[in-house]
């Protein structure tokens, strides 16, 4: 099947070609420096920086990434951080990736960054077999919106191919970490945005993703290798920053280090997963800072879902003043009224606020409502003196 798919899309190029198509008399360019030629239609090149980026041998938790990855862990040395440029984003059948960037820790704790390029569509199936190997060679896999594009693509590209579907493996993806930490404070989460506000990375010359499919049909139809290298560079800065932002994480879900800008009920929404205890400190800590950013007041509900899961009411009961003025902490703060204080008019008050706040017609409105109506029978001694659920 691999042998028919290459000659069908050969003939799909031929078909798609410029109308004035690179001849055998129309030489390429001169390809960039740095690169192999390891197989038929495919080229490599590594490149290692100075200096650690993490120990190799040291354990490393993935479950604050993911709740699907907890009390997992493996060496660092054992993650693969990998980024693919594809000829779009859609991520349909049409889109094929052609460059890819592998990066893992050496024994000296520096990061190699390993990079596959595909010439052309008939080079794919090698390619894709260049890739298998790399995955296969992981304990675990980092990406930044891997899950929901890279390896969804590198999928239909194995089957479009002959291959069967990829193997498993534990799949940390940065970004859904990320946007915990940052969504509130920097809004935008490109891993770009990230690197400038968090990293300091600021990239100099680097080419907008929109272009990166251009430059490669640059070098299939015409033979141009003009933009390639700004691809190249492209490709393996996005894999040592993933890698910086990953130890990054991993060390502020355990309680090292803060990372810039970092919203703390995101952090300990990510703490939560792998350390309890630390977690409840940074959420307390939090509310402590209060004054200094309104954004802690969110604080105070994380904190009491986790005191209550670990059968603490009365500490959780001494938070409801720090809830904020929003319909969920409104009707909260009713319930205690009149659970806790046994102050009916004042619970009555709070709980007409809450009816107010939320949305027209949702479930909280409903209950609201409904927990109005029965205060006001209460207070009218027209209900025994009991608690329901409203």
């Amino acid at each position: 099947m691999a042998g028919n798919l290459r000659s069908r899309l050969a003939r799909m190029r031929d078909r798609a070609a410029p109308s004035a198509p690179r001849t055998e008399h129309q030489a390429p360019e001169a390809f960039p420096d740095g690169w192999t030629t390891i197989g038929d239609g495919i080229r490599y090149r590594e490149t290692t920086r100075s200096g650690p980026v993490a120990p190799a041998r040291s354990p490393v938790e993935l479950g604050a990434f993911s709740r699907r990855l907890d009390k997992l862990a493996c060496s660092a040395g054992g993650l693969a951080f990998f980024d693919l440029e594809t000829t779009g984003l859609s991520g349909g059948s049409g889109t094929v990736a052609f460059l890819a960037a592998f990066g893992s820790l050496r024994d000296d704790g520096a990061l190699s960054v390993r990079q596959y390029f595909m010439e052309d569509y008939p080079a794919e199936p090698a390619f894709i077999e260049t890739l298998s190997a790399e995955f296969s060679r992981a304990e675990a896999l980092v990406s930044y919106n891997g899950s929901s594009f890279d390896m969804p693509l590198y999928a239909v590209r194995r089957a479009m191919n002959g291959f069967g579907p990829p193997d498993p493996k534990p799949h940390a993806d940065v970004l859904h970490a990320a946007r915990r930490l940052w969504r509130t404070t920097i809004g935008n989460c490109s891993l770009s945005s990230i690197e400038d506000s968090v990293l300091g990375v600021r990239r100099a010359g680097d080419i907008p993703g929109s272009e990166v499919p251009e430059a490669w049909f640059d070098w299939v139809k015409r033979g141009r290798s003009g933009l390639l290298a700004r691809v190249f560079e492209h490709n393996e800065l996005d894999v040592r920053s993933l890698a910086a932002l990953f130890f990054l994480i991993a060390e502020a879900a355990r309680g090292i280090g803060w990372p810039a800008a970092c919203d703390a009920v995101g952090l300990a929404g990510l703490q939560s997963r792998v350390d309890e205890a630390l977690a409840e400190r940074t959420l307390r800590q939090a509310i402590a800072a209060e004054g200094q950013d309104a954004r802690n007041r969110r604080a105070a509900r994380p904190l009491m879902r986790l005191l209550g899961r670990n059968g603490r009411p009365a500490e959780r009961d001494e938070l409801v003043g720090f809830l904020p003025d929003d319909a969920a902490g409104l009707f909260a703060k009713s319930v205690h009224a009149e659970r806790r204080a046994g102050d009916v008019a004042e619970a009555l008050l709070l709980a007409i606020e809450s009816a107010k706040a939320a949305r027209e017609g949702g479930t909280l409105a409903m209950r609201a409502l409904k927990r109005v109506s029965r205060l006001e029978r209460k207070l009218a001694g027209l209900v025994p003196d009991r608690h329901s659920s409203g």
